[in-house]
């Protein structure tokens, strides 16, 4: 009868399943119906479940008595289930990942084993327990408190349906740590594969004042980024698997990085030990100001100058403008206008110096010609109208591969009523091939050492780096010498992948310092979004966490679980209701002569409900607290072992167990309330028969 009702309830039930949130939003809505397998599983396991309870019923209503082979026998079935569950928690643990079939046994089986052993043991540690209550309630001067733990330790059919209360207790809280615990891991994975609040990737060049426009549009915290493969030194890293750069704004690290650190470190600590000290402040360049070079070269030998500025915006983007060659002739030549956008600030000039070629009688036009011995001394101001004075420091520095090409380079700034002047000098040697470098290099910021960066372990177990270690990297075209200034599980938007960290600003400065201007931008990362109305702007490819925490938990493959989940709770705290109203009529029924007789030595109706409440209550509230302490073990041991990423690999971050108390507060305090009501339930309506006449009925 069971599986006649249960076969078109299960699918009813299903059916109503797939039709809510999130398996209805995953396109997984499916009409009622049954099929063989269904069938077969509901009927057999019917059956399995008849031949479990009532052959041991009839033998033991055959012998009388339970015996001391059938204690050894259930002794030992107990060390079977244990040693079968240790078993699944050992294939978990080594199970590879992305291994299996689609309905893994071992995943299915595992969970189930460890509840089932673990209910099982702590029904066996209930009774110690009563025969100490048993002995302390001794002590009592009154009659109901003794009555009741007298008949909770000595009677072992009141614990008949101990496994059943305890595997249900154990399955709900379960339930919910495991939900809890692949929710948050979801979460976890999906921090760490965007790596901020939102990632703007772009299918065009980052320009100026782009940063703005995505601010306003988003109203978060907003920085250039950069993520593309590198070469570190001579490693390329694996096939098809090379190492990654991911440069952003360290300093506000803890509003723009996202993943979770297990080592107790914080985004805020590891962005200060990336962040370079100071700020780049430069000449501010108002929109449409103007900007004009002039130069001076005292050698025979006539020099022409190719100037390249590097400006950067608010959100700390730098991009470079270069200007036509202009012949150092001590004239005023006006520049292109580099000032696109608001909020400019001139942060570094490229002075790369040649010999003018293509003039008639100077006998230069042979680029492969030497060129004529002897030093030139060189003078170049660069003039930004429209700025006042700023007391801020720049750097002169000659660029490589062959700096002493340049000698004494200088540069000073001053205040003019025309504007801001940016004065570099320095002594160009006419010597070498043409295509050596001379190259002038004037910088906000001093000219530092190696970048501090951060490598996530997997990086420093394949490149067998620590802290401290220093690496060249390969970015573009100019190598950067970087120092390991941490090492971190994983870095954000590359999980798993052997990556590299570092400030987008101290990054830059490297590469300024080089002469190279080009600082790759590949994406912008938005921290603290309060919208996302960025898809307008068409720069290209939105991500969110929201969306991809939405598309790892709500997809096709994974929307199942959490509705699983949701289902196992109620149907495992129903199962638990339901044997223990079963349990204790059975038990009731059963001392019906026995409550007769105290009622007729004189005890009230409410002393007798008083003792019942008490036996029951002090054998329920035990196996309540086993049955916890199994899920509790179980979330901790097992559900880590469960979860799996997308793509069926070990997901990164590593799963933590969560336990969440409030759930599990209001569901341990729950039951407890609805057992004490179907106790009392079945309490009163049975001692209302205690009287002597039902006494002499049964006698």
């Amino acid at each position: 009868l069971a599986g006649a009702v249960a076969i078109p309830a299960s699918s009813a039930l299903h059916a109503g399943l797939t039709r809510l949130p999130p398996m209805a939003g995953a396109g997984l809505a499916t009409p009622f119906g049954v099929n063989a397998a269904q069938v077969l599983s509901v009927d057999g396991g019917s059956l399995a479940l008849a031949a479990v309870l009532v052959v041991p019923s009839l033998r033991t209503a055959a012998t009388g008595a339970r015996g001391r082979r059938e204690l050894l026998a259930r002794s030992g079935a107990d060390l079977l289930l244990v040693a079968l569950a240790c078993v699944g928690w050992w294939q978990l643990r080594d199970q590879p990942a992305g291994s299996g079939s689609p309905v893994d046994a071992v995943r299915v089986l595992a969970p189930a084993l460890l509840l089932i052993a673990g209910s099982a043991v702590t029904l066996r540690l209930v009774w110690p327990a009563l025969r100490v209550v048993e002995r302390l309630a001794a002590r009592a001067r009154g009659l109901t408190v003794p009555l009741a733990a007298f008949e909770a330790a000595r009677r072992p059919q009141a614990v008949a349906a101990g496994l059943l209360i305890g595997l249900g207790c154990a399955a709900a809280t379960y339930g919910i740590g495991f939900d809890a615990t692949w929710q948050r891991s979801q979460q976890d994975q999906a921090d760490l594969s965007v790596g901020t609040d939102l990632a703007l990737t772009l299918t065009a060049p980052a320009a100026a004042g782009q940063g703005r426009e995505i601010g306003a549009a988003t109203g978060g915290e907003v920085s250039p980024a950069t993520d593309r493969g590198i070469a570190v030194g001579q490693w390329l890293g694996g096939a098809g698997d090379p190492p990654r750069l991911i440069a952003v704004d360290t300093t506000r690290a803890g509003a723009l990085l996202r993943g979770r650190l297990n080592d107790g470190r914080t985004w805020n600590a590891v962005g200060a030990a990336l962040a370079p000290p100071g700020r780049a402040d430069g000449v501010p360049v108002p929109a449409g100001a103007a900007l004009s070079l002039i130069g001076k070269a005292t050698g025979a030998t006539p020099l022409t100058v190719t100037p390249r500025l590097l400006l950067q915006d608010e959100t700390g983007l730098r991009t470079p403008c270069t200007g036509a060659p202009v012949p150092l002739d001590g004239k005023a030549h006006r520049l292109p206008d580099c000032a696109t956008a608001e909020g400019l600030r001139l942060v570094a000039v490229s002075l790369p110096f040649a010999v003018e070629t293509g003039n008639v009688g100077t006998g230069y036009s042979d680029a492969l010609a030497e060129f004529p011995a002897g030093d030139s001394r060189v003078a170049v101001t660069l003039t930004v109208t429209g700025t006042g004075s700023e007391a801020s420091p720049w750097t002169a520095t000659s660029a490589g591969p062959v700096p002493g090409q340049l000698g004494n380079p200088a540069v000073a700034l001053t205040a003019t009523s025309a504007g801001t002047e940016l004065k570099m000098t320095t002594t160009v040697a006419l010597k070498g091939p043409p295509d050596a470098a001379r190259t002038l290099v004037a910088t906000a910021f001093p000219a530092q050492g190696p970048v501090p960066v951060a490598v996530s372990a997997r990086f420093a177990g394949e490149a067998g780096v620590k802290r401290g270690s220093r690496l060249d990297l390969t970015v573009g075209l100019t190598p950067v010498q970087v120092r390991v200034a941490e090492v971190l599980p994983a870095v954000p938007s590359a999980p798993g992948a052997a990556a590299v960290l570092a400030d987008f600003d101290a990054l830059s400065r490297a590469l300024a310092v080089s002469g190279d201007f080009d600082m790759p931008v590949d994406a912008w990362w938005v921290g603290r979004p309060v919208r996302a109305d960025v898809a307008e702007l068409r720069l290209g490819a939105v991500t969110t966490r929201a969306s991809e925490t939405a598309r790892l938990t709500g997809g096709p493959l994974k929307a199942g679980l959490p509705a699983v989940l949701r289902l196992l709770v109620p149907a495992a705290v129903l199962l638990m209701l339901a044997g223990l109203v079963l349990h204790v009529t059975f038990d009731l029924r059963a001392r019906a002569v026995e409550v007769a007789r105290l009622r007729g030595l004189g005890m009230t109706r409410r002393e007798i409900r008083t003792v019942l409440l008490g036996q029951h209550a002090g054998i329920l509230l035990r196996l309540r607290a086993a049955g916890a302490l199994v899920g509790a073990l179980a979330t901790r041991v097992v559900a880590p072992l469960l979860v799996r990423s997308d793509t069926g690999a070990a997901p990164v971050p590593e799963v933590l167990p969560v336990w969440p108390w409030a759930a599990e507060a209001v569901l341990l305090i729950g039951l407890p309330a609805g057992c004490a009501l179907a106790v009392s339930a079945v309490v009163v309506v049975q001692a209302r028969r205690a009287d002597a006449a039902y006494l002499r009925v049964t006698s």
